[in-house]
């Protein structure tokens, strides 16, 4: 595979669509068509699906929803395997916790991360650890793509998720950034960020020597700096 440098004019040839996070990662892979993809809170089959359409060029993959009704939904009209389980810590394993039931917000914190998201809503599911998902489905490392959106719950998800073992090649994680934490942990993990889109950045193993385009490097700075107090504070209220 010839990686894609996220140059300014890449970019901009997808910036206007509906879907160009899509669009984004079918480029970044050169429209392969077999593949395989984890999608971690996979949530709704098809709207703003990160790995429906790669399903749809012949990829194959898990999809881990621990809400029931969205786990079966996801068996009617999805070809992955479904996996019902919410993805935590190893000190969660194996046990049934509360979770906030918002939508696609829904959360095993205290509360929505989402701001203006609020729920009284709660249900009970399992839980285990990713690293444990995975071994057990024989998921190959180096595997292409994995999707994390799991609504602050990411840096307990970590814990249990040996990202320096599976090496992915590309891992888009939603950061709604109000600390760097989950940043830290990445490249901890010797990922570097390429590419900043929505909610989600674009992580890739450092060893590939990917570029990084200035307009690239310029919305990362805005949004890990730049921004980072005015959003502390406007979460904190």
């Amino acid at each position: 595979m010839q990686p894609i440098n996220f140059q300014k004019n890449i970019i901009h040839q997808f910036r206007n669509l509906p879907d160009h996070e899509q669009e984004l990662i079918r480029a970044f892979f050169g429209q392969k068509k077999r593949g395989f993809y984890v999608d971690v809170g996979a949530n709704e089959p098809i709207i703003e699906s990160q790995t429906y359409h790669l399903e749809q060029l012949g990829w194959s993959g898990l999809l881990i929803e621990p809400l029931p009704q969205y786990i079966d939904i996801l068996k009617a009209q999805r070809s992955g395997t479904v996996v019902g389980y919410a993805c935590s810590s190893p000190e969660n394993h194996g046990k049934v916790l509360d979770i906030i039931v918002a939508g696609g917000h829904s959360t095993l914190n205290d509360a929505p991360i989402a701001i203006n998201s609020n729920s009284n809503e709660v249900a009970q599911v399992s839980c285990r650890t990713l690293d444990s998902i995975l071994e057990e489905h024989h998921v190959p490392v180096g595997f292409e793509f994995i999707s994390i959106d799991i609504e602050g719950h990411e840096m307990e998800m970590f814990k249990g998720f040996s990202l320096d073992r599976w090496r992915p090649q590309l891992v888009l994680l939603e950061d709604h950034v109000i600390n760097h934490e989950k940043h830290r942990k990445m490249t901890q993990f010797g990922y570097q960020v390429v590419l900043r889109t929505g909610l989600n950045s674009w992580y890739v193993p450092k060893s590939h020597a990917y570029t990084f385009s200035l307009a690239a490097q310029f919305e990362f700075f805005r949004k890990y700096w730049l921004g980072l107090l005015f959003r502390k504070i406007r979460y904190m209220r």
